[in-house]
């Protein structure tokens, strides 16, 4: 059954990317469609002018909406999320507002997502969720950032660190890889050429670090 359940998810995982895909390549051919309306702005009369400019920031601001989604469906982050609501509010304000009301509403609304992200995605949360790095961030950097307790005397970067427990542990280097160091949790997102690209950087639950301090102690009992 869990072998199942991972099937599962992993196919899901792949339809994610794919759809994805499919959405980036409607974005890219949306472009031209935006290249057309700005071509055709300066032959227009005054008259016609304001119509054409509101379509033309409605599909401009589509396109964005898209690639917000792209981004959502890649990073599963709440922040990406906040982001797609605040660009959809924005479109529906500066295309579709008629009325002050529509437009104070709108306003409450951007307003509330600002809010949303200052008090509560704070750092902690997104690292809980798991926040994706380049490979080339310094730990020290990392540290102070979203306060962690990386330690700093095994490597410079993360992903010097990652070599470093791969080494320690003997596991491969590799795509979806996964290192556990104290209460954090560090997984290969991407690799080229052999190098490490994108890390992402996850605090582990307090009920797995019970759980691994039983292991341990089980261990030392052992010796």
């Amino acid at each position: 059954m869990d072998k199942f359940r991972h099937l599962l998810v992993k196919g899901a995982n792949h339809v994610e990317v794919i759809l994805a895909f499919l959405l980036t390549v409607g974005m890219i051919v949306g472009l031209f469609t935006v290249v057309r309306y700005i071509i055709t702005i300066p032959t227009l009369d005054m008259i016609d002018t304001y119509d054409f400019v509101k379509k033309f920031l409605s599909m401009a601001l589509l396109l964005i909406i898209g690639i917000e989604l792209v981004l959502m469906l890649l990073s599963h982050s709440s922040v990406a999320v906040l982001d797609l609501i605040l660009f959809a509010t924005a479109r529906k304000m500066l295309v579709y507002s008629d009325t002050m009301i529509d437009i104070l509403l709108a306003t409450a609304a951007i307003a509330i997502v600002f809010a949303i992200k200052k008090y509560l995605v704070t750092s902690k949360y997104m690292l809980r969720e798991g926040k994706i790095l380049s490979a080339a961030s310094p730990i020290k950097n990392i540290n102070f950032d979203i306060d962690t307790n990386i330690p700093e005397n095994k490597a410079t970067t993360i992903g010097g660190l990652l070599c470093r427990l791969s080494e320690d542990e003997g596991k491969p280097i590799e795509p979806g890889a996964e290192f556990t160091i104290g209460d954090i949790k560090l997984k290969i997102v991407t690799m080229k050429d052999g190098l490490i690209e994108d890390v992402q950087i996850q605090e582990v639950g307090e009920q797995k670090k019970k759980n691994r301090m039983v292991i341990q102690n089980i261990k030392d009992i052992k010796k």
